[in-house]
């Protein structure tokens, strides 16, 4: 893929099945591979970030996801890393103007799979020790073992 990322939503969007693996660095779009173990080919299609730019974009992301608008195969996925609105409490002007959930999904997990792939760093002074909440909307998180996956063993060894 030229764009990984702008290739997964379009196929995405027009009914391929994806599921994204933070700490095993992976992308399946449609049962087959397109980011295994952090290795792919192409140009991942998202540009490397600040920690500031990242938790701004993400919140945006998750803004977007958390409105939109479910659809049955958006429900009947076994994994979700955030949490969405349940439909009967969308509003009106979600209903109207949000996107579909598989997308807006697709959209946030592949931008913080991107990161993670660029070199996102923790930083426990700012993100804080297992997981950061954002300040924005307290039902955003991410887990420290999604950017850190052997985080959990060290800190036993440790």
């Amino acid at each position: 893929m030229d764009n990984i990322y702008q290739e997964a939503v379009q196929a995405i969007e027009e009914g391929a099945k994806f599921s994204i693996d933070f700490p095993s660095r992976s992308l399946r779009l449609g049962g087959k591979p397109v980011i295994r173990n952090g290795q792919y080919e192409g140009e991942l299609g998202v540009p490397p970030c600040t920690g500031k730019e990242f938790f701004a974009n993400v919140e945006e992301l998750y803004r977007r996801y958390k409105h939109s608008i479910p659809s049955e195969r958006s429900e009947s996925r076994s994994r979700r890393y955030f949490t969405a609105l349940p439909e009967r409490e969308l509003d009106d002007e979600d209903m109207l103007y949000g996107e579909r959930r598989d997308r807006a999904q697709a959209e946030l997990e592949l931008y913080v799979l991107c990161q993670i792939l660029h070199g996102l760093k923790w930083n426990p002074e700012t993100m804080g020790s297992w997981f950061w909440q954002s300040p924005a909307d307290k039902d955003l998180v991410i887990l420290r073992r999604w950017v850190e996956p052997d985080y959990n063993n060290q800190s036993i060894t440790n």
